[in-house]
């Protein structure tokens, strides 16, 4: 058997036959990549000179023939698959339009290591060659591929290096109180002449309105749907009004004034991908930011008090979020079943006369009809019953009203602020005292182990007294809640008269929570103590 030795040939096919075609006296077909990594007016410059520049060197070669000037102003190096000059230049190379491609440095072409040699060598094995000016760096010829790892790794360490600086510079900003705040599609605010966060009217008067509604009881899918039913504006200027559009201004604190800079972090600077920081990285957090805020820090603490509510509720009663929300604002967790206690949901079927009805069936019988006997009950059936409800009271109203105001005056009180300079006495005292045992270890009067054991029993009741401080502030907030509520009550015991027509707003004060029982026996458990039973017939 004979073995014939075919010895290696590190010219690619590719490579080979543009080689044919420049002994032909065929032009090279050249291309350059040129890119800034900002926007910036001296960076645009460069840019500008960047595709002259080689326009002009490409073209005055006799033996080259230009192709294209490939370019992605103002976008960063360090994602490839981010830049559409960068990838249309390569769809050219694998379509074999290329022959070369000029570049002022491997920075210019990528910061990423692995995307930087992923391309070269790609392109190598199409028989594209590149030349960095910079570098003096040509993979066409040998020992390229060496200095090439070397250099690409060290445009890594440099995006590296120019991310760590730039979180450092950020970082120092926050700890001076220099908080950067961004307006773009900010609904409610924007900047004046002297770059100064100011209320915009118009749009402060949607955002307090979502908080009120939503303090108030209503659901998010409730406000979305009556924000795009009036033609409110989005954020974004659209009609469309997202649940987490919503749901984000509720959690946003700088519509009272304050700012927290760091809810998310970046571990990667060459991915990109952002995560939500749960204590992972420092964060900044300071009040006062803007100086005329749309709400007040208390408008917001009871918005996060409502969240809280709704989730306990959701987690109380097994059913998800998605069937809480489909109860419209006024019956929203108020209607209960009178056979299992569960909530009822809201449903919607279409009638044989072409319109849509609104029902309601309780949660447990709507997930299995055999745990619960209890029929469904029209929308229309529970309106009624209520004014009927209101009808009741309005017969004995001068009785109710001296009895209710009385009642209600007793509950309506005022935590003292003084409590809370208490709590601020307290933990004055104790960093005072931790002060103390540290000054006491740095000259050596007591041990370091005596340290540990003391500075814990303070950390401890620092922590413990913190934690009073909060619950009893959250208290005072929903206290003041309780109070304005009861006004209302009694604001409305006042104006109550006979009805004929579903009132809304006397609904959501007046009643505390409806149960229904067998043979539409409907029961209204009203704030101010007293329950009224209403039969009706379907």
């Amino acid at each position: 058997m004979e073995v014939k030795v075919i010895k290696a040939n590190p010219q690619t096919i590719r490579q080979q036959i543009i080689n044919q075609e420049l002994t032909t006296e065929s032009k090279l077909r050249v291309a350059a990549y040129a890119r800034v990594s900002t926007d910036k007016d001296e960076q645009e410059d460069s840019f500008e000179r960047q595709v002259d520049y080689y326009t002009r060197y490409i073209s005055s070669n006799p033996k080259w023939t230009l192709v294209d000037i490939y370019s992605d102003p103002g976008i960063t190096g360090t994602r490839a698959d981010k830049r559409p000059g960068f990838q249309k230049m390569i769809t050219d190379c694998k379509e074999h339009k290329i022959d070369r491609i000029l570049c002022k440095s491997l920075a210019r072409f990528a910061r990423n290591t692995v995307d930087a040699l992923n391309y070269i060598r790609q392109l190598k094995e199409l028989g594209v060659t590149i030349f960095f000016e910079s570098q003096n760096i040509d993979t066409a010829t040998s020992g390229g591929d060496v200095l090439l790892t070397i250099l690409a790794a060290m445009a890594e360490e440099e995006s590296r290096t120019i991310s760590k600086n730039v979180k450092w510079s950020m970082e120092k900003k926050f700890q001076k109180g220099d908080f950067l705040l961004n307006y773009t599609r900010f609904l409610g605010y924007t900047r004046d002449e002297n770059h100064k966060m100011v209320i915009v009217e118009e749009e402060a008067k949607i955002i307090r309105r979502i908080f009120n509604e939503f303090i108030s009881g209503k659901p998010i899918a409730v406000i979305r749907k009556e924000l795009m039913d009036e033609g409110i504006p989005a954020p974004c200027g659209g009609k469309e009004w997202h649940y987490t559009t919503i749901y984000s201004i509720l959690h946003n604190e700088k519509y009272y004034g304050a700012a927290l800079m760091g809810k998310t972090y970046k571990p990667d600077v060459l991915s990109k991908k952002r995560y939500k920081n749960e204590g992972q990285v420092q964060m900044y957090y300071a009040e006062g930011v803007i100086e005329n805020p749309i709400i007040s820090k208390e408008t917001y603490q009871l918005a996060q008090l409502e969240f809280q509510r709704k989730a306990e509720l959701i987690k109380n009663h097994g059913f998800g979020q998605s069937r809480l929300t489909t109860v419209s604002g006024c019956f929203y967790r108020k209607i209960k079943c009178g056979c299992c206690g569960n909530y009822y949901v809201r449903n919607i079927q279409h009638t044989k006369k072409g319109f849509n009805e609104v029902y309601y069936t309780c949660g447990t019988r709507r997930q299995n009809a055999s745990k619960c006997a209890q029929q469904g009950i029209k929308e229309s059936l529970i309106k009624e019953a209520f004014v009927d409800c209101v009808n009741k009271l309005s017969v004995n109203i001068d009785e109710i009203k001296s009895v209710v105001k009385l009642a209600l005056k007793d509950v309506i009180i005022e935590k003292p602020n003084d409590v809370l300079e208490e709590f601020d006495n307290q933990l004055e005292i104790l960093q005072n005292q931790m002060a103390a045992l540290a000054k006491r270890k740095n000259e050596k009067l007591i041990t370091d182990e005596e340290y540990a054991i003391q500075g814990d029993k303070i950390s401890v009741t620092i922590d413990k007294v913190k934690e009073d401080k909060i619950n009893y502030e959250f208290a005072s907030i929903q206290q003041r809640k309780d109070n304005q509520r009861f006004n209302e009550v009694i604001k409305i015991i006042d104006s109550l008269k006979p009805d004929k027509e579903f009132d809304e707003n006397t609904f959501n004060t007046l009643v505390d929570s409806i149960v229904i029982n067998e043979k539409y026996k409907i029961t209204f458990n009203l704030v101010i103590g007293l329950s009224i039973t209403i039969n009706k017939t379907p």
